[in-house]
């Protein structure tokens, strides 16, 4: 099966074929394009972060992913994967994030879960604009995000993008942004 224009028009190459790697300085960490053989370094993560972390990204108390799930968020006719890590531990995955179309041709959901102790160094935030010039590369319109409403630090990022997102009394935000 050929790799569908999409995802080969997002992932730039280098001269070698392989994926670019972005290095984001203020945090000393690379993004990478996910791969399948990133499933028990992803699942590491899911394990080592907190209880209220995985809720945070899920709305529920995930441990782990099912290789299916992963095989499909890696799959690029479904969804855009990224993992990150530090500089100087490139097997040590501290973070993931996605963006998984929707039923909208136009809006990007997006995913990401950080390490609990990568948390509050600026690495969401850098990770949350990479993937809104992701979004924008591959023609999107929009990102949508499903949070907790007690998120403060998600709420925050994203309003960093956008408007404020609204208020709300239940347990969790719709966010959309902009992404032009």
């Amino acid at each position: 099966m050929t790799t569908p224009a999409l995802y080969t028009s997002m992932i730039a190459r280098t001269d070698t074929g392989t994926p670019e790697h972005h290095t984001h300085a203020a945090t000393r960490t690379v993004t990478r394009p996910a791969t399948l053989d990133d499933f028990d370094a992803v699942n590491a993560l899911h394990e080592r972060c907190s209880l209220d972390t995985r809720f945070a990204r899920y709305q529920a108390a995930r441990r782990t992913l099912r290789f299916a799930e992963f095989r499909h968020l890696t799959h690029p006719e479904y969804s855009l994967t990224w993992v990150s890590h530090p500089e100087d531990e490139p097997e040590q995955i501290i973070a993931t994030m996605n963006l998984v179309r929707t039923s909208d041709a136009s809006v990007a959901e997006l995913g990401i879960m950080i390490d609990d102790r990568w948390q509050g160094r600026g690495l969401g935030t850098v990770l949350v604009q990479y993937a809104q010039g992701q979004a924008r590369a591959l023609g999107y319109a929009s990102m949508t995000a499903m949070t907790g409403s007690g998120n403060v630090r998600m709420l925050k990022i994203m309003r960093t993008l956008g408007p404020p997102p609204p208020i709300t009394t239940g347990s969790t935000v719709d966010i959309t942004v902009s992404v032009e």
